[in-house]
Parts: structure tokens; C-alpha cells; sequence
């Protein structure tokens, strides 16, 4: 045996070298990844939230010049023009010049459509929860000074033309002094003006 060990030194070193080694595999602990609870919880309810936002259905309230006046429900991210469509589009006297076709439309929204020589009346909406009250109102404020064709045709009564008109009236005239000069752009009178003194400002 002796001889035989002398013969082959490394089948004695071998278990030695072994021994450590199967050692360490059994000793340590099992290295599995563990995602982080609370970042799963995180990243889940991110996209149940961003899932639930896109099937969110809203209803809108369309009266005037319509094929199909009524309350319809629509999807956040639909424009004016979507439901009119669900309206089954606009009766041959509708007044298509005051709208404007691109408006997101939103929760609980009243749309009326005018017919020709008609004025957008004001329609009292009730406050969606959550309102901010007086400050809310004076942020949502147009500046008929400094707001851009898009941005009129947000007002009730302003459509395409009339946008045009005020911002035509601002290049020749300069700005508006009061609100009540806006009745020096034509087409504009005072039923129109006394309907958007809530909304706009100098």
C-alpha cells in the first residue's frame, strides 16, 4: 500500500483537495433571486391603474343641431368631433363654424350644437367632485390677449371665424383694454359677450 501511495501521490492529495470543495457547495445557501414585494406591488398597481384609465368610460349630454340628440357614453381621449358621430351627425341647419371639431370632450360634458345665426347659449354644469372652487375657476380663464386661435375656439360662442376676427382685431388694434371691448370685433354683441364674462380675462 505504501509503495502503492509512493507510486501515485496524488490519489492521497485528491480527497483532501475534494473535501473542502464539497464542503462549500453544501454549506452555502441557495443564491435565488427574491424580487423586491413591494416594487412588484408597485409596478402592478402602476399598470392596473394606466389599464383602468384607458377603459374608463364617461357619459356626455348632446343637444342641438343633431341627428340624435341624447346622452352618450364615450372613452377618455375622445374629441367633439368622435361624438358627434355617435349623433349621428349634424342636421343640414347646424351651424358647424362655431365648434370646434378637435376639443377633447370630457366627463359629464354638455355639447350643444347651434344652428346657423344661433349663439352657444350657457348652460349651468354641475362641478365634477374634487373642484377647487374660486382658484380653479380663475386658472380655466382665457386671456383673450394672449390666447391663440385653438385656445378661443375653447370659449362658448367662438368658432373658427370669430377666433380669427379677435386675433385680427389684437394685430390692428392692439390689446384689449377691457373685456367689454371684445364687442369691437365683428360679429361679436353683447348676448355673446355677456355668456363669456365668466370665462375670459385681460
Amino acid at each position: 500500500m505504501k509503495d502503492y501511495l509512493k507510486k501515485y501521490p496524488i490519489l492521497f492529495a485528491l480527497p483532501l483537495v475534494l473535501l473542502p470543495i464539497v464542503f462549500f457547495f453544501l454549506a452555502r445557501e441557495p443564491d435565488n433571486e427574491i424580487s423586491d414585494p413591494a416594487l412588484f406591488s408597485t409596478e402592478s398597481s402602476a399598470s392596473l391603474d394606466t389599464s383602468e384609465s384607458k377603459d374608463q368610460e364617461w357619459y356626455v349630454d348632446v343637444k342641438g343641431a343633431v341627428k340624435k340628440a341624447g346622452m352618450y357614453r364615450i372613452k377618455e381621449g375622445m374629441r367633439l368631433m368622435d361624438v358627434i358621430d355617435l349623433a349621428g351627425g349634424f342636421m343640414e341647419e347646424a351651424d358647424q363654424n362655431q365648434l370646434n371639431f378637435s376639443k377633447l370632450v370630457m366627463d359629464q360634458e354638455i355639447i350643444y350644437v347651434p344652428k346657423v345665426g344661433e349663439e352657444i347659449p350657457t348652460i349651468q354644469e354641475e362641478p365634477s367632485e374634487g373642484g377647487s372652487g374660486t382658484a380653479e375657476a380663475e386658472t380655466a380663464k382665457v386671456n383673450i390677449n394672449t390666447a391663440d386661435a385653438t385656445e378661443l375656439q375653447q370659449l362658448s360662442g367662438i368658432g373658427e371665424k370669430k377666433a380669427a376676427d379677435i386675433i385680427k382685431y389684437r394685430e390692428e388694434n392692439g390689446s384689449f383694454r377691457a373685456i367689454e371691448d371684445l364687442t369691437k370685433v365683428s360679429g361679436i354683441g353683447e348676448k355673446t359677450l355677456e355668456n363669456l364674462k365668466d370665462s375670459i380675462t385681460i
